[in-house]
């Protein structure tokens, strides 16, 4: 301690006239140094708890794609490939025709029953009235 003593009274040693403004600069640099890294600490501190809760959330939500992408992939298995489909196109109009003409003899079965179901009808009506 007195080899500073002495070396501080030392007048042979020039002194800047900027030391007091360079101390005073530097003490309030490492003051925000050692703010930021605290704020840097609290925010990784935040982010860990951030990746713990998405990792949580990001396991379930991956385990039921996986199961609903393989029901998919199974329930897509057991559907037949409809049998409908033509490379011919004069082979599916044909199949259109025979298809148009099944219902048009159903629908007109189903006219007739009702046209020979119109007297009675017609009948029931004028009594109720």
């Amino acid at each position: 301690m007195f080899d500073l003593e002495r070396i501080a009274s030392d007048e042979s040693i020039k002194v800047p006239t900027t030391l007091k403004h360079d101390i005073a600069v530097t003490a309030r640099a490492l003051e925000v140094a050692s703010k930021e890294d605290e704020e840097v600490k609290e925010t990784h501190v935040s982010h860990k708890r951030y990746r713990k809760i998405l990792r949580m959330i990001s396991y379930p939500a991956a385990a039921v794609a996986i199961v609903t992408i393989g029901m998919r992939i199974s329930f897509q298995d057991t559907i037949p490939t409809p049998k409908d489909t033509f490379d011919d196109p004069k082979m599916a109009y044909a199949q259109m025709e025979q298809v148009f003409g099944f219902i048009s003899e159903k629908m007109n079965t189903g006219m007739d029953i009702a046209d020979a179901a119109e007297p009675v009808i017609d009948k029931t009506i004028n009594a109720l009235r």
